[in-house]
């Protein structure tokens, strides 16, 4: 496994932790500035990682059928980012 070594100067203020690849599932550690959203994953360089544990309210949660939880909320409704799927289940 190489190890990449970050200054942090460039990232202040940062967060970091567990990181997962929504497309390729290869979860690695990340160091990000504050406010990031999708992070460009070391392995498949698609630009679909995301902390593994965000901040989440102990309650039930919508999971997509491709194993995603993630989604975009738009006028005509809410999709998976990951692969695209209309989400009508409520």
């Amino acid at each position: 496994m190489g190890t990449k070594i970050v200054t942090l100067d460039s990232r202040r203020p940062h967060v970091s932790g567990k990181a997962i690849c929504i497309a390729c599932k290869h979860e690695w550690v990340e160091v990000s500035p504050v406010g990031t959203i999708w992070i460009k994953c070391p392995k498949c360089n698609l630009l679909r990682g995301r902390y593994k544990f965000p901040c989440v309210r102990d309650l039930d949660h919508w999971e997509c059928d491709c194993g995603n939880d993630l989604f975009h909320v738009v006028p005509e409704g809410i999709y998976c980012p990951n692969c695209g799927e209309w989400q009508n289940g409520y």
